[in-house]
């Protein structure tokens, strides 16, 4: 096989398994994305994510393609700040939680997308010589680990926005001090409305 015939499998191999990657991870139940596992547990190592702060991902981030979207009923990030809301309505806590918790199952979805083609990276082995399939693992784990360290940058940020609402919906619905007891039709004492 000529070089320029195996670089164009090659690259055709690895745009199949990136978009089929993809398709598979969007085919899959939200609800399989609900809970960390193994795999998306964030370690004792990253520090609460801080550890991808030292490799800039608050800097670049944002400078990564994101397709979220790309698939029909897909998710993207702009939906955390958009919300579903009606023009005009309120947005409570609750709906906030709901959206935060929604973002953290995506970044699941997304870091298992990314996870797969390095994991594929090994079919190269089935029809490349060993002299070039070996450089396929490490050229899949370079281009997708960008958006893997993005993904587990994201999710202890993101439950820790979710602690924020919640704390701050207790902190509103807490009784003030003194109106213990207060059913809203009189005073804690008994006694009705303009009562001396």
């Amino acid at each position: 096989m000529s070089v320029l015939l195996r670089v164009g499998l090659i690259s055709a191999a690895w745009v199949a398994i990136q978009i089929g990657s993809g398709l598979l991870t969007h085919a899959m139940p939200l609800r399989w994305f609900m809970r960390d596992n193994g795999l998306f547990r964030t370690r004792r190592f990253e520090r609460g994510g801080r550890l991808y702060r030292v490799f800039g991902v608050h800097r670049w981030k944002d400078r990564l393609p994101e397709a979220g979207a790309l698939f029909a009923g897909g998710f993207s990030k702009s939906r955390l700040a958009a919300g579903a809301r009606v023009p005009g309505a309120a947005d409570t806590s609750g709906e906030r939680v709901e959206r935060l918790e929604r973002f953290i199952a995506e970044t699941r979805r997304a870091e298992l997308t990314h996870w797969l083609p390095v994991l594929l990276s090994v079919t190269f082995f089935l029809w490349n010589p060993p002299s070039v399939a070996w450089w396929m693992p490490p050229i899949g784990l370079i281009g997708n680990l960008p958006f893997i360290a993005v993904q587990r940058w994201n999710r202890p940020r993101l439950r820790a926005a979710i602690e924020t609402v919640r704390s701050a919906s207790r902190r509103r619905t807490r009784p003030l001090a003194g109106e213990t007891g207060r059913t809203g039709a009189g005073s804690s004492d008994g006694r009705g409305p303009g009562c001396s």
